[in-house]
């Protein structure tokens, strides 16, 4: 019995030191912490990325991973102070003129009060041509706490707010002296063209039929108001960039 017990410890034993040692536990690596979001907007900001400032806002620009007619720039709003989630994102069909490098064309973007309510709203060029430069425009709602698109600054030519008069222009050149001067203000919430002064051939082929006619909304309709022909029109039609000539508020 004391035999048969030695042969099975010694068989045991032989078996132990034959068996391959346990390998050494793995290291385990550290997964990297993702970027920050205030990382990452400073990553877009740099000089090969596009960035730009609204109220307590950074709004950043990047390209679509996978472009569609509808979705060709991705821009995302961020909370400066609390940049956890993005506030919103906007897709962007149009990519005009963008490239990423904010040095090359810094007028991509543009951050104005366009509606006058003391809260900066922001445009994105989606459309131009040797001058005209057209915006989409968001507008801030600080009701929502969002930016809210507002169609109507799709066909306004480089607008412009003028807190002066509370009024929209625009201005689209058709060739060294003539063009389209436009004018809008917020009536009842809605951005309307109030003024339009052309400046025009009658003939294109006759340098002497140049003319400038001013157009005012009245009861709804555009009606010419002021009409001068020739080539000394700017002293004339000067005074009708004022949206409140020729009567006073």
């Amino acid at each position: 019995m004391k035999q048969r017990a030695f042969l099975l410890l010694t068989a045991l034993l032989l078996a132990g030191c034959q068996a391959a040692p346990a390998p050494p536990p793995e290291e385990v690596q550290e997964p990297e912490p993702p970027l920050s979001v205030q990382q990452a907007a400073q990553w877009l900001s740099d000089d090969s990325h596009h960035a730009f400032y609204v109220n307590d806002h950074v709004v950043t620009v990047e390209r679509a991973e996978e472009p569609t007619d509808d979705c060709k720039l991705i821009l995302t709003v961020w909370d400066r102070e609390d940049p956890v989630v993005p506030i919103q994102t906007i897709s962007m069909a149009e990519d005009t003129r963008y490239d990423g490098n904010k040095l090359l064309d810094p007028a991509w973007s543009r951050v104005e009060d366009f509606n006058f309510d003391h809260w900066d709203d922001f445009g994105c060029i989606y459309a131009m041509g040797n001058q005209p430069v057209f915006y989409h425009v968001w507008l801030w709602d600080p009701e929502a706490g969002q930016y809210v698109y507002e169609p109507a600054f799709d066909e306004i030519c480089y607008p412009e707010a003028d807190w002066v008069e509370e009024k929209i222009t625009g201005w689209a050149r058709s060739s060294a002296s003539t063009g389209d001067h436009s004018i809008y203000q917020w009536i009842d919430g809605v951005l309307t063209e109030v003024r339009h002064i052309k400046i025009a051939f009658e003939d294109l082929w006759d340098i002497n039929s140049i003319y400038a006619s001013v157009t005012d909304r009245i009861e709804g309709e555009m009606q010419e108001v002021f009409r001068f022909e020739g080539g000394d029109y700017m002293d004339a039609i000067e005074p009708w960039f004022n949206c409140w000539y020729p009567e006073s508020p």
